[in-house]
């Protein structure tokens, strides 16, 4: 284990400051433990401008834009990578070759941190709103107990990940949002959540171990928390855990509980937090409370406007093909559905939609990117299913007007990852809704 004060003349290369400058938290924090932080994005300077700006007021050693020099690399104690650069980006092939530790944010914090209790939640979709119902939960038992204190890490917040370290102690409790790739990068660790939490099956092609791999170093006072589904693959996997596995399911909130979803799934994602809380002894009563209070999060299935007669969702928060069905079937009654989807290549196995387009929905408009030009020739090919190709997502909105009946649903659930023209989900998500607004 680290400690803050051993990053205290350090030099550091952090590399990316994120889609909306998610690690200056990250950076601020080092420079302010006095290590000699040097930033590198391979964006132009006038597009994180303001970021740079702010950082220097707590004395970079150093900013570049636009280039990774792998030989200022070489001179570096560590590498810290956002998460929009790979391992094997050609940049880092020195800094491997010299041993220079190369970390994401995450796995430098687990590496870091007291003994905690983590809490990871993984799945393709739903993370985010399963964080947002269990965190209150955790934070009002830690309020009454006094002694601990609850953190969310997620990569997407401006509160950073390594800047925890700042005020986490020995017993706290940590909910981490882990992506399919993080997942990896936490096996490579060789150490395992406490308690995993799976809002779906994770993909099968995940690099290092499996889907299962990060849960490989689990005992037997562990936790596996998911649907039947889940716990039926954990056990067909290769790996058998040893923790214990709890299944949920949405009947374990009670009706009387008032949950403000938007589908069926919120309920279940309900049930997953409901039964992680219960692990940390948090009552029915504070559960039902944070319940009571939480409100669906915006870009996920996000009511926009409604138009003649159609109704507008913006559900830019799906990044893959199973949370795009997750929205369908939220939304669809009897094949009621304009679907906008698109985007870029992120490495997902689409068939499953393709097979499910169908029986939702009678129209698909893709919108340009890496991923949508390498399924176009499949998408093209799907049954029943009008296909249309728009040049913009802007154009997509107006052709998705044309195309749907009155009492149709325009569902934008994109299913691919945000690139290009867009920095983060969220920014085409915004665009959506300014594009549905015009019309």
């Amino acid at each position: 284990m680290r400690t803050s004060s051993d990053f205290s003349g350090k030099r550091i290369a952090v590399v990316g400051l994120g889609p909306h400058g998610e690690m200056a938290a990250d950076v601020r924090f080092l420079a302010k433990m006095n290590a000699l932080v040097s930033i590198y994005d391979l964006r132009a300077e006038a597009r994180i401008q303001s970021v740079v700006a702010y950082l220097r007021t707590f004395g970079l050693a150093n900013h570049v834009c636009g280039a990774v020099p792998p030989e200022d690399l070489c001179d570096m104690d560590l590498i810290i990578l956002s998460h929009e650069y790979p391992r094997d980006a050609s940049f880092l092939s020195e800094a491997k070759k010299k041993g220079i530790p190369i970390e994401y944010p995450e796995t430098l914090l687990l590496r870091s941190v007291p003994p905690v209790t983590v809490v990871a939640v993984m799945g393709a979709s739903g993370k985010s709103t399963v964080i947002s119902m269990l965190a209150p939960m955790i934070e009002a038992a830690c309020d009454a107990e006094g002694t601990q204190s609850c953190f969310v890490v997620d990569p997407e917040s401006p509160d950073g990940i390594v800047a925890h370290l700042r005020r986490m102690k020995s017993g706290d409790i940590v909910i981490m949002r882990v992506s399919d790739a993080t997942a990896a990068e936490i096996r490579a660790l060789d150490w395992s959540p406490h308690i995993a939490v799976f809002t779906s099956v994770p993909a099968a092609g995940i690099r290092g171990g499996g889907p299962f791999g990060a849960l490989e170093k689990q005992t037997y006072n562990n936790y596996i928390i998911g649907e039947d589904s889940v716990i039926d693959a954990v056990k067909s996997s290769g790996v058998q855990p040893r923790a214990k596995m709890l299944r949920t399911r949405a009947s374990m909130v009670p009706e009387e509980w008032a949950v403000r979803g938007r589908g069926p799934h919120d309920r279940l994602n309900a049930a997953l937090a409901l039964q992680a809380a219960k692990i940390f002894k948090v009552s029915d009563e504070t559960a039902e409370k944070a319940i009571a209070r939480w409100k669906p999060l915006k870009h996920r299935l996000e009511p926009v406007k409604k138009v003649g007669g159609v109704e507008f969702y913006n559900d830019a928060a799906a990044l893959t093909p199973d949370a795009t069905i997750s929205g369908m079937l939220s939304l669809a009654k009897d094949r009621d559905l304009v679907v906008i989807i698109g985007g870029a290549d992120g490495g997902s196995d689409y068939r499953e939609l393709y097979a499910a387009l169908p029986r939702y929905a009678h129209t698909v408009i893709s919108v340009p990117g890496s991923g949508t030009l390498k399924e176009r020739r499949a998408l093209r090919s799907v049954d029943s299913v009008a296909t249309i190709s728009a040049p913009s997502l802007e154009e997509a909105v107006r052709s998705a007007m044309d195309h749907a009946r009155k009492g149709d649903k325009v569902l934008f659930s994109p299913g691919f990852q945000a690139a290009g023209i867009d920095a983060s989900r969220y920014e085409r998500g915004e665009r959506f809704v300014r594009a549905v607004r015009a019309l």
